[in-house]
């Protein structure tokens, strides 16, 4: 018999992430920011459930939440992604990872099939003011212009390997191969994620291409989220409603309005990365949140008068210059989006659509 699905406070609630290590100040700005939502990526030796148990009372005595935790040796295993030899071992340890995360209390894990997690053609591309952000290319990612040595990815791969072939893994993996792996993991993991209700949220590939490093890339439109969950239909595999990823390839994807309308109906929305980027692909850069083509107060009423009920992340927001303080682009970006709440609520109640 399946779990119930975790309890969720009713509508748009603000999550930031946080270091496994975070220290008692960051919480303390939280608090006084008004964010009361959080979540973590762990490494390896940290996703235990000691670890998890100790930060969520540290956190619980500050009144945050720890919402969704994940790691990436888990998340974007790369044996599970493409089939290779240890992939069952892997999903034995996503397995138990799903019942630490019920011991500790932590109802929601996410999960990408990116075997190089994120790619990215420059991470340190100056934006507004000179404040560095993540760009990418196509052009640059199939062979025009790549570096000996430079990183492209989110988890380090070959890069010399890269260069030579346009590969990353060796060969070439059809988008044929890549289902069939992912029917073989969910199916494998869902009934466990309904027997200890812990929620699967799926991300979608960064960038939405159709294969990148030789790689056929999972997730890059509305019609592959339903067909992802077509697999097996369970209340605990839905969702993470990338904003970023929508616009960056907007075309493609398709109506984001839409989607957000029929994966809240069907909640299947779990959690929400909020960003916005100057153009869509082959070339874009991520913008500060109140810059860019997307408009997020759009976005922001398409969540609210459709019934959202989960968190809001404020995602991959440049990087300000020192004098700023630790915590300026967090601050920055988290005024703005709670301002954008404010003026959707307004709007809401007086009855304004979208």
């Amino acid at each position: 018999m399946s779990a119930k699905l975790p309890e969720i406070r009713p509508g748009v609630n603000l999550c930031c992430q946080i270091e496994p290590d975070v220290s008692d100040d960051f919480l303390t700005f939280l608090n006084q920011i008004g964010i009361d939502h959080v979540y973590c990526w762990f490494t390896p030796e940290q996703y235990n459930y000691e670890f998890l148990s100790r930060l969520r009372e540290r956190l619980e005595a500050k009144d945050i939440t720890l919402y969704n935790a994940g790691a990436v040796h888990t998340a974007k295993s790369r044996k599970i992604i493409l089939g290779q030899p240890g992939r069952d071992e892997d999903i034995q340890m996503f397995i138990d990872c799903l019942a630490m995360l019920a011991k500790a209390g932590i109802h929601t894990t996410t999960f990408t099939w990116e075997p190089d997690g994120v790619w990215a053609s420059d991470w340190k591309y100056p934006t507004r003011g000179g404040a560095i952000t993540r760009a990418c290319d196509m052009k640059v990612l199939r062979g025009q212009g790549l570096v000996s040595g430079k990183r492209y990815t989110q988890i380090p791969i070959d890069t010399d390997a890269f260069l030579k072939k346009g590969l990353t893994h060796g060969r070439e993996f059809t988008p044929d191969e890549i289902w069939a792996n992912y029917e073989y993991f969910i199916k494998r993991v869902v009934p466990v994620a309904e027997e200890y209700g812990v929620r699967l949220a799926l991300h979608p590939n960064d960038p939405p291409v159709d294969s990148v490093g030789g790689v056929a890339c999972l997730i890059k439109s509305f019609d592959d989220y339903r067909r992802a969950f077509s697999v097996v239909e369970s209340d605990f595999l839905g969702m993470e409603f990338c904003c970023g990823c929508w616009l960056e390839a907007a075309r493609d994807f398709g109506d984001v309005f839409s989607a957000i309308e029929e994966f809240v109906c069907r909640k299947k929305i779990y959690l929400v990365h909020f960003r916005n980027v100057d153009t869509t692909l082959p070339s874009f850069v991520e913008t500060f949140i109140d810059e860019g083509y997307g408009n997020m107060l759009d976005l922001m009423k398409s969540f609210l008068n459709s019934g959202y009920t989960g968190t809001l992340v404020m995602d991959h927001s440049p990087q300000m210059v020192a004098a700023s303080g630790k915590y300026g682009e967090t601050g920055f970006a988290y005024g703005y989006i709670k301002a954008l709440m404010n003026c959707a609520q307004q709007l809401y109640q007086g009855g304004a659509s979208i």
